[in-house]
């Protein structure tokens, strides 16, 4: 709930700061007193509509508010402040957010009776609010829902996953050809690993060969006359084991690669150069040797699939109908149980329609696809008219209606904000809503304007918004503000006894 406000500098208001209350809080004042700026001001809160003033500040209470979303810790209780200069900036926590993801946070928690945009209203909603009343009834029925779906889940994955190999199909042939081509390319070549290198390095000393020889044979000439120094050494009487050791190994080196360069007359430097150009296109194709023979890998392994593809499209189909086959079996079994409560779930709404004044109210269950809810779909009528035809006092009187059935069953928390619902409405179809919504004042906090005394005579709190010297101020009403308040609603500026009688009548004084 909103716990207390705070406005600086709005169009009407110089300043605000009310301390607010749960259950039902109703607003009421002479036109143009600025009720309706004062519900812009709430709405902006909750980031619906445009900001009227610089500064607007609310702490809020006991939501349940998913404030992870948007990387926040969760807290009992938040300050939302809004900032109005250049722009609009707005903040939870002293956090700056946007618009958009106050909207997300908080929209959960509140309600706004305004347009004909009620969720309360569609046909989904509808039928969670008969399942709400057969879950009251009967503790299996929510069990089949819950299986329902998960089930239900499973069979969209099963179909996405159906479809995905539909598609590939369409492209099958064009697949199996890339993939017999590039399993015939890499295979043809056989490429092994280091290869590339090792040519690289004989192509290399292929083009130095004789230059290399010669250096070599001048290098063994030298050597002939390395005696010479061992002589010169047993003359001195210096020994020298470890040179004579390097002189034969450094013979045996140039002798080594004396015969491996003349073994390099044998090779074919055409078939040479083509297995290298070969390679090297596998190189820049896949990167690497090891890419392409991971490539060959790959394209063997998906030729397979392919190969499988057929086997593997009859075995999804088939599961896919074994799902929505177990969907349809636990759709039909809530179905049983919605028809069986379908009279109830009527009767309910029947009654608290009757107290709103809306008659005629026929609720027709109807058979749908199979959706996540299942193989039904709700209707309501008033008078044979669908809900998108009804007037906006039908409309919001039955959201109301379905609001306060649902309640019934299900306890929600939350904020209702009502823009003048009395408006243009018969004394005896604002008393019923007025009845309405002191039972939805148990679960909800609620911010009403109201132009008839039937809503304010209910109210827990009753505020007076009121024009002083060009600017608005509201206060909450004492007792004896209460009935002179719903005394002028009766009767008007000259306030007469026989109204404030009536007031004190229907404030049970």
């Amino acid at each position: 709930m909103i716990e207390t406000i705070q406005v600086k500098d709005s169009i009407i208001f110089d300043s605000l700061d009310l301390t607010l209350h749960k259950g039902l809080n109703v607003f009421s004042g002479v036109s143009g007193s600025g009720k309706s700026v004062f519900m812009e001001i709430l709405l902006a809160i909750f980031g619906i509509g445009d900001v009227n003033a610089q500064q607007i500040q609310a702490l809020i209470t006991n939501l349940s508010l998913d404030l992870e979303s948007i990387l926040l810790d969760h807290e009992e209780e938040i300050i939302v402040n809004i900032v109005k200069k250049e722009k609009v900036r707005y903040f939870i926590n002293t956090s700056l957010i946007a618009k958009k993801n106050l909207q997300e946070v908080l929209s959960p928690s509140i309600k706004h009776i305004s347009l004909k945009n009620a969720i309360e209203l569609l046909p989904s909603n509808l039928l969670k609010t008969l399942d709400y009343l057969i879950s009251s009834k009967e503790k299996q029925f929510k069990s089949l829902t819950l299986q329902l779906e998960k089930k239900f889940q499973e069979l969209q994955e099963a179909k996405k996953a159906y479809h995905h190999l539909l598609q590939e199909e369409k492209n099958i042939q064009e697949l199996r050809d890339l993939a017999h081509f590039e399993i015939q390319k890499i295979t043809s070549i056989a490429p092994k690993i280091g290869e590339y290198e090792e040519l690289m390095q004989l192509k290399k000393d292929f083009s130095k060969k004789e230059k290399l020889q010669s250096q070599i044979s001048q290098a063994l000439e030298i050597m002939q006359e390395i005696h010479q120094v061992q002589n010169a050494l047993q003359a001195l009487d210096k020994n020298h084991p470890s040179f004579e050791e390097s002189i034969i190994e450094v013979r045996d080196i140039l002798v080594s690669e004396n015969e491996r360069l003349e073994e390099l007359d044998l090779l074919d430097p055409e078939s040479m150069l083509d297995r290298i150009s070969k390679l090297s296109e596998l190189n820049q194709r896949y990167g690497s040797i090891q890419g392409a023979l991971d490539r060959l890998e790959y394209q063997k392994s998906k030729l397979l699939e392919y190969d499988n593809l057929q086997f593997n499209k009859e075995k999804l189909f088939l599961h896919q109908e074994e799902i929505e086959k177990e969907c349809n079996n636990l759709a039909q079994q809530i179905s049983k149980y919605r028809y069986q409560y379908l009279e109830s779930f009527t009767q309910g709404l029947q009654e608290i329609c009757h107290l709103l004044k809306l008659s005629h109210i026929r609720v027709l269950l109807e058979e749908a696809s199979l959706s996540l809810s299942g193989i039904d779909t709700i209707k309501i009528l008033l008078k044979n008219t669908e809900i998108p035809n009804l007037s906006m006092g039908e409309y919001n009187r039955l959201r109301l209606a379905v609001m306060c059935l649902e309640s019934k069953f299900l306890t929600k928390t939350g904020i209702l904000i009502l823009d003048e619902i009395d408006a243009n409405l018969s004394g005896e179809e604002s008393e019923g809503v007025a009845k309405i919504l002191k039972q939805l004042a148990l679960n909800y906090q609620i911010f009403a304007i109201s132009h008839q005394p039937h809503i304010p005579a209910l109210a827990d709190q009753h505020y007076l918004v009121y024009k002083q010297d060009s600017k608005s101020y509201i206060k909450i009403l004492d007792l004896d503000g209460k009935v002179q308040e719903i005394a002028r609603m009766i009767s008007g500026a000259d306030i007469t006894q026989e109204a404030i009688e009536f007031a004190k009548k229907r404030l049970g004084i």
